[in-house]
């Protein structure tokens, strides 16, 4: 549900364009859907925010500052039901980088509905949902919270935060670390590696599952007991009779199961 937390949440943004001399250019749309559709959201750059709502719209609001600000083009697509945003950047003019340009995608959607985002320069936040979820950043964090729904998410440089997620999970990171909590008993298979940090699940009292927690350069350690087979760097077993696969594997980190 949309909060008044987003006014506090946008504000630094907005005191420091007015601080600098600059006019950030803002498009609002508003899309009739059926619940179930699909939004993807196809950009260059930009930090990408989703929540939802109890209605059957969606509803868009594109924030463009920068020097190079004219250089970026926002078309929108609107297809029995499904939404197609598409943010191409000129990268002719005065040459790309965050100092330029700054994009961010604040998108409100049907409780249940489907994403797949794929940005070149920006984080992805998600909240609230029922749907699958497909997202991709090639510069910046991913974080979602209470999704109902199959994951599939990739960061080729941030941190992943994944907090009450029920379906089944595949993350990847290149460049960070990794936060999963699971207050609730998982229904499907968890698989979550990192290249460059660590990793840390946090688990319910009676969440069970079949773990295989492994790490090239750190320690692997876990608060619950496990049914298998414990090495400094390795956890292969069953918490709480075993269940649904949780796969964590670090190259450059430890990798803990701590209990909430």
């Amino acid at each position: 549900m949309y909060s008044t937390k987003n006014t506090f949440k946008y504000a630094p943004i907005a005191l420091l364009l007015m601080a600098s001399g600059l006019q950030a250019e803002t498009i609002n749309k508003e899309f009739a859907v059926a619940s179930g559709g699909l939004l993807k959201i196809a950009t260059d750059v930009g930090a990408i925010d989703i929540e939802t709502h109890a209605k059957n719209t969606v509803l868009v609001e594109v924030t463009i500052s920068g020097k190079n600000e004219d250089d970026m083009e926002i078309s929108f697509k609107n297809n029995s039901g499904d939404v197609n945003i598409k943010g191409d950047f000129d990268r002719s003019g005065f040459g790309f980088g965050s100092n330029q340009i700054r994009v961010t995608y604040k998108v409100t959607l049907p409780q249940t509905y489907n994403v797949d985002l794929d940005t070149s320069g920006g984080s992805i936040e998600i909240e609230n949902l029922k749907g699958e979820v497909d997202a991709n950043t090639s510069g910046g964090s991913i974080s979602l919270e209470n999704v109902q729904g199959n994951v599939d998410i990739k960061t080729s440089g941030g941190s992943l935060d994944l907090d009450n997620i029920i379906g089944k999970i595949d993350a990847k990171t290149s460049g960070g670390s990794i936060n999963l909590k699971l207050p609730k008993n998982p229904t499907k298979d968890s698989k979550l590696k990192t290249s460059g940090g660590s990793i840390t699940a946090y688990l319910a009292e009676g969440v069970a599952v079949n773990l295989s927690a492994k790490t090239s350069g750190g320690r692997a350690s876990s608060e619950f007991s496990v049914n298998g087979r414990t090495t400094k760097r390795s956890i292969e077993g069953t918490i709480n009779g075993g269940g649904p696969e949780l796969i964590l594997k670090t190259s450059g980190g430890s990798v803990r199961i701590k209990e909430i």
